[in-house]
């Protein structure tokens, strides 16, 4: 990094001259104003570039200019991150990109060589980051889940309208042939009126091994207040960013922040993304009426101030749409759903996914977000019983089907059209994932949702973690 590159905190502020964070200018004095020329390649700058996300979405989008990386752990590697790709790979695979630690920073250096934004750091950083960048012309792309709070989302949504940028969540199954085609049969009718839904992950037959004891599990918790030398590499304080202060702790990165509170979402928040997507897709679900919730015994209120729980069931309902009746969706996280009507004893059932069960039979998925556009993966998706599932008559495809997640969002910035995922579409289905986590730290209580009202009709608690407090110097952008 050189000179111009390394600027600290401190000096970004003390620049910026504005109260309570950086300030920014209008957005039609920014590089070409959000419009993209036909023949162009997109202008891309990339937040969070290590670990699993961020490189997968930077080599979906190698075709066009990579201009900025930014990311808050240099380290070469972490012993025992499994599949992580260390950000400074990835800054050294990609050397006509200016490496940043502050992604604000970025923004105000690069602000007119910048045409779209990818956001794939840790969840509590993504709604400032977004709509930080959408305020200022960009088009951005943001990882799963869209933002930590309800407020987050809905801020983001708002920002999306307002600053008429073109946005895509990543939820890359959305894409996938899977996807689209059990859409497609079950708005044709294919398994009859759908009225309950089962989406899970974590899984386990009875024989297989359960979940860390809840000892191993919670022990974290005992470390919080440790005081570790913070590796050089790390940019703790900026990774922290608008959330409470905490010391350094190598249990929080790469990847192992997001069942804390304070910084993630929970299983159910990350991967809730991806399988909750179809069902809101295919039942034109808005938001839930209530939500019920009931976790593994250990997980109580100590636990619940910092960590999401080690098991988890949420029950949700949701009023008829049209003509498809109320319906009921629950989430599992490690935990089995109800095998339906007939399922054969030792027959594979999937981990991870989702079950909707109709008047007429039942529907299977796997894990989507692995599914490739314009390609069904084998045992992907699934009618049960098998003589359905041999009998049924596929209708003809009628959704779009998109080259590529990544490169739909790039094309939707030349276009001005909405991309599939854009966060008016993706948001009730965050929300909705959010609200869940809600019921969780209210575990054993029907909480009632006011879809209208935008809150919850019988609990001031549940109000108040709708929207969460910043530490000084990291408000949200208005």
């Amino acid at each position: 990094m050189n000179r111009k590159q390394e600027i600290t905190r401190r000096d970004a502020l003390a620049r910026s001259a504005a109260i309570g964070g950086f300030s920014f200018l209008p957005v039609k004095v920014f590089g070409r104003g959000g419009a993209i020329p036909p023949n162009d390649k997109m202008n891309i700058a990339f937040i969070g570039i290590g670990g699993l996300y961020g490189p997968k979405a930077l080599r979906e989008l190698a075709s066009q200019n990579i201009v900025a990386v930014c990311d808050i752990d240099w380290r070469p590697g972490t012993p025992g991150a499994g599949g992580v790709t260390p950000a400074i790979d990835i800054a050294n695979q990609n050397p006509q990109a200016r490496k940043f630690d502050d992604w604000r920073v970025m923004l105000q250096e690069m602000d007119k060589s910048i045409d779209g934004v990818v956001v794939c750091s840790a969840d509590h950083t993504h709604a400032h980051a977004s709509i930080t960048a959408m305020k200022m012309g960009k088009h951005v792309f943001c990882e799963k889940p869209l933002a930590h709070s309800v407020h987050e989302i809905r801020a983001m949504m708002a920002a999306e309208k307002k600053y008429k940028v073109a946005t895509q969540h990543g939820v890359q199954g959305h894409a996938s042939e899977d996807l689209l085609s059990m859409t497609e049969w079950i708005k044709d009718g294919a398994i009859g009126d759908v009225k309950e839904v089962h989406v899970f992950e974590g899984a386990r037959p009875a024989n297989a091994p359960r979940p860390p004891d809840p000892a191993a599990y919670y022990e974290p918790i005992k470390h919080i207040h440790d005081q570790i030398p913070v590796p050089p590499e790390v940019k703790w304080d900026l990774f922290v960013g608008p959330s409470p202060f905490r010391p350094w702790n190598p249990m929080y990165t790469p990847l192992r922040w997001r069942n804390w509170v304070d910084f993630g979402t929970g299983l159910l928040g990350d991967h809730g993304s991806h399988f909750l997507d179809p069902v809101f897709t295919a039942l034109d679900l808005g938001l839930p009426e209530t939500i019920e919730a009931d976790t593994d015994p250990e997980y109580g209120p100590e636990q619940m101030a910092q960590m999401f729980p080690r098991m988890a069931t949420v029950r949700y309902t949701f009023a008829a749409r049209g003509k498809m009746p109320a319906a009921t969706v629950t989430w599992h996280a490690n935990n089995m759903p109800p095998m339906p009507k007939g399922w054969k004893e030792g027959d594979k059932f999937p981990t991870g996914g989702g079950m909707f069960i109709g008047s007429q039979g039942a529907l299977i998925y796997s894990n989507i977000y692995m599914g490739k556009p314009k390609e069904r993966v084998p045992d992907m998706i699934r009618l049960f019983p098998d003589e359905l599932d041999k009998s049924y008559k596929r209708p003809a495809k009628t959704l779009p089907r998109p080259e590529s997640h990544w490169l739909e969002w790039v094309e939707c910035a030349r276009t001005h059209k909405p991309a599939s995922t854009n966060f008016q579409q993706s948001g009730l289905v965050c929300q909705a994932c959010l609200l869940g986590d809600i019921g969780i730290m209210h575990k054993g209580k029907i909480l009632r949702y006011d879809t209208k009202a935008g809150k919850f009709a019988n609990s001031e608690t549940a109000n108040r973690m709708l929207q969460r407090k910043y530490r000084d110097g990291w408000p949200l952008p208005a």
